[in-house]
């Protein structure tokens, strides 16, 4: 028997799968219910996706939509359809809808009709007849003895598409004639043979089938089809009840979309057939397992081959296929629709003789036979790897030895073999394998314990050292404190020496005068002014001669809001990991001339106190605020928390050195004794503490000009 399988060179595959790559979220969901898995591209920060790999069975798109929490406007992924084009077209073009069986699942059957009437569709025709012809073709086909068996069902898309792709010996087991749209397009195109033929549609990959025959113009889903009915105010609840355009009407067929359907409709209308003959199979297991199966079988010419395959990649058939409107039903609700309809055809002896009496006819009079398959083999440019090769994928994923080939499928593929073949051909990459990124968490757990470890070891040290220098340093800084003063009193005593000579001799007048019994009430007075003015003096020469500590670093121009924001970039993991909520409120209009880092560090000092005060009192809720504003020539910066504030009684005493209320072995005391030093001595501003109502409260005043 000559092969019927064409080879195809081009790629131009009609579009079936939209991408929308900005709303991808890398959870790699697509892969792991996709049949395929090699049309996607798991390698980079968003999934990529080969349309041409492809069968269109539309997994992706409700797994991805799924993913982002059944918001199917936030999904990366979305269904086309022929819908724009057909909307388009309704109102310049004499339109057929054929509709598929397993509408009566989705709509209310006769309102649908009358809703395509209204909508313009010139005529309407039940798929299910296509159906009844579909099964009288294989009949034929198979007592003929043409055919090669087992003879596969080609009702499914996206089971031929794989087929061809994947499995291109199959190809001439496919059945020679058509599906049961593409059968019935042939008869009612005898009918209208000027109008355009419409296929209102529970799948995607029909699009592709249409692409191959050229015998249906559009493919609109269910899915499109209610978007449409929605735009045109059609309200199918509120209108009356219609029948197909059928000359007769379908039997046993209105069962196909259900899995087994064919399979039932052979048997009932061919009733001397043995079941066993017909196999049905339908969902994950036909791409994992049975379609390998069968090829090796029919290699081998092993014996229990069936006669047809009754095959769909729906787990529930064309019921809730992926254009399909009736996920919120339940099983039985859409199969028990179906089946009811079913049985209501064939209760009619009358209707089904007429039935095998129009089957008998249109099989001699038209051509139903199916030519359009394709290898594409060519389009499966996937490598297989060496076994060295395969080693050193298994070694980069960490890899080595019999308990780490889990087969979890957390990365989206079936086993860690086909992994490792993704990787090969940059389809994936080891930090996407489950096992590689917790042995690489366990690596970085090792080293930051080895790090925690030397951080333990070095604190010992430290604080061994803090405790023997401990002494020498406050006799240091009360060496430094006394030698400061000195320099000061030097200081002061030079500028207050003419001041007081002139209050010494002011005063020795005024004792002469007394003694003299010279008093004079307007020269008192003014004496005792001229005293006041000198006492003034002094006062101002003791501020004049404040010593401050130098900076050793550049002051640099910058926005205290870049500054705070930086230090909430450090610490801000600390506060989430605490659940301390942080309200900010600060927008500083002006940069200053100051020192970022310094600020940086007052900041963090000052935020990682009220953590630890918010943490040690276990407040309920915690939160730390930071106000920010402008005022009279300053930048004013307040963090406060409601921790419950500092006792009264140390409140004089937090910003002394070496004073912490944590203890020796955590706080060193030194962390507030230097932000004063910072924005003080170096930053010339202020930094203040006080209690309010709902704990402490750090004020940092910085001039604006300096």
């Amino acid at each position: 028997m000559k092969d019927r399988a064409s080879t195809r060179t081009d790629d131009n595959f009609i579009e079936i799968v939209g991408i929308h790559e900005d709303h991808c979220i890398n959870c790699h969901q697509c892969i792991a219910v996709c049949p395929v898995k090699v049309c996607s591209n798991g390698s980079g920060d968003v999934v990529k996706f080969n349309n041409r790999l492809c069968i269109g069975c539309g997994k992706c798109i409700e797994a991805c939509i799924k993913s982002h929490g059944g918001i199917v406007e936030k999904s990366a992924r979305f269904p086309v359809d022929d819908g724009p084009e057909f909307i388009r077209d309704i109102d310049t073009n004499d339109i057929i809808a054929l509709v598929a069986p397993s509408a009566q699942s989705n709509f209310v059957l006769k309102k649908l009709i009358s809703a395509l009437k209204l909508l313009g569709v010139k005529a309407v025709y039940d798929v299910s007849l296509g159906a009844e012809i579909t099964v009288a073709c294989y009949h034929h086909a198979l007592a003929s003895g043409q055919v090669k068996k087992p003879m596969i069902s080609q009702c499914c898309p996206a089971i031929v598409k794989y087929i061809e792709i994947h499995h291109p010996g199959l190809i001439d087991y496919l059945a020679p004639s058509g599906s049961p749209v593409y059968d019935l397009a042939v008869y009612v195109r005898s009918i209208h043979p000027n109008s355009r033929l419409a296929f209102i549609s529970p799948c995607l990959a029909k699009r592709r089938e249409f692409q191959d025959s050229k015998m249906v113009d559009y493919n609109v889903t269910f899915q499109s089809l209610i978007n449409i009915f929605r735009l045109k105010n059609i309200e199918l609840d509120l209108l009356d009840s219609n029948e197909f355009d059928n000359v007769i009407s379908a039997g046993m067929a209105t069962s196909f979309p259900t899995p087994g359907g064919l399979k039932e409709t052979y048997l009932n209308n061919y009733p001397q057939t043995m079941g066993s003959s017909i196999i049905k199979i339908e969902g994950p297991i036909v791409y994992e397992k049975y379609l390998k199966d069968l090829e090796w079988a029919i290699k081998r010419d092993m014996p229990d081959l069936p006669m047809l395959v009754d095959i769909l990649s729906c787990e529930k058939g064309c019921n809730m296929g992926a254009g399909c409107i009736n996920h919120r039903k339940t099983i039985d609700q859409i199969e028990i629709a179906v089946a009811t309809r079913s049985e209501q055809g064939i209760n009619n002896e009358k209707s089904m003789r007429e039935l095998q009496k129009f089957l008998s006819e249109v099989i001699q009079k038209y051509d139903f036979s199916y030519s359009f398959y394709c290898d594409l083999s060519s389009f499966n440019d996937i490598k297989l790897p060496s076994n060295d090769e395969l080693n050193r994928i298994y070694a980069d994923m960490h890899k080595s030895e019999e308990k780490d080939f889990r087969n979890c499928a957390a990365c989206g593929y079936n086993s860690c073999y086909q992994m490792a073949v993704a990787i090969f051909n940059e389809l994936n990459k080891v930090g996407n394998c489950h096992l590689y990124q917790e042995k690489e968490l366990l690596k970085e757990q090792g080293t930051l314990n080895q790090m925690i470890e030397e951080s333990v070891k070095l604190n010992e040290q430290l604080q061994a050292e803090i405790g023997e220098r401990q002494q020498q340093e406050q006799i240091l800084v009360q060496n430094s404190k006394l030698a400061a003063m000195g320099e000061m009193v030097g200081m002061i005593a030079h500028q207050w020496r003419q001041p007081l000579s002139s209050i010494s001799t002011i005063a020795g007048n005024l004792n002469v005068f007394i003694e003299l019994d010279q008093y004079d009430k307007n020269q008192f007075i003014n004496l005792l002014n001229e005293i006041n003015t000198h006492a003034q003096y002094l006062s101002k020469t003791i501020n004049d001669f404040r010593h401050f500590f130098k900076p050793d670093n550049p002051r640099n121009i910058a926005f205290i809001n870049d500054i705070i924001d930086s230090t909430l970039n450090i610490i801000g993991k600390s506060l989430e990991y605490r659940s301390i909520s942080l309200e900010k409120d600060y927008l500083f209009p002006t940069p200053i001339l100051t020192y970022p880092n310094e600020l940086m560090q007052v900041f963090l000092n000052i935020i990682k106190n009220a953590i630890d005060a918010l943490t040690d009192n276990k407040i309920v809720n915690p939160s730390i605020g930071i106000k920010g504003y402008q005022r009279h020539g300053y930048q004013i910066v307040e963090i406060s928390d409601n921790a419950g504030g500092i006792p009264e009684e140390i409140l004089d005493k937090i910003f002394n050195p070496y004073f912490s209320t944590k203890g020796p072995a955590i706080g060193t005391g030194l962390g507030l004794y230097m932000s004063r030093t910072i924005i003080e001595e170096h930053c010339r501003g202020a930094l203040r503490a006080h209690n309010n109502d709902r704990g402490a409260c750090f004020t940092i005043t910085l001039p604006i000009q300096v």
